[in-house]
């Protein structure tokens, strides 16, 4: 009995050890993909971190692009503006010189056919006169 006590003792300590040294042998290859696993996930996160720093660089590129375009816009509504501004300026002053020559030329014309008026009159007058002088009535 205590021979076989002794040979059940070393086989449950043979099983130990070999049991212990799977678990070692598990745990070295567990340490080994958890190693690799965190390898791999650092590449992945420089990988985004890459690719996140050009993207940033690249929006970072296409808002100055959009920026300069803007203030060009800007500038050009600008001149635009003034430029219409100073055109208006000018036709308001043509329309105003224009205007002030129709005026004169209006009174001239008003002027003038006052005084046609008053030598058509005069003759008008000269004429019934006449005729009531070679008539003897009254022409009215």
């Amino acid at each position: 009995m205590k021979e076989e006590r002794g040979r059940a003792l070393a086989a449950v300590r043979e099983m130990r050890e070999r049991t212990s040294g799977m678990l070692a042998e598990g745990a070295r290859e567990q340490a080994a993909r958890l190693d690799e696993v965190e390898r791999e996930e650092a590449e992945r996160v420089a990988a985004l971190d890459a690719r996140q720093a050009e993207a940033e660089e690249r929006a970072r590129g296409v808002l100055a692009e959009a920026q300069q375009v803007f203030a060009e816009a800007e500038e050009a509504a600008r001149r635009r503006a003034e430029e219409a501004r100073e055109r208006a300026a000018e036709v308001l002053a043509e329309a105003r010189a224009r205007a002030e020559g129709i005026a004169r030329e209006t009174e001239r014309v008003l002027r003038d056919h006052a005084d046609r008026r008053e030598d058509v009159q005069t003759h008008m007058d000269h004429v019934c006169a006449s005729l009531s002088a070679l008539t003897g009535r009254v022409v009215e």
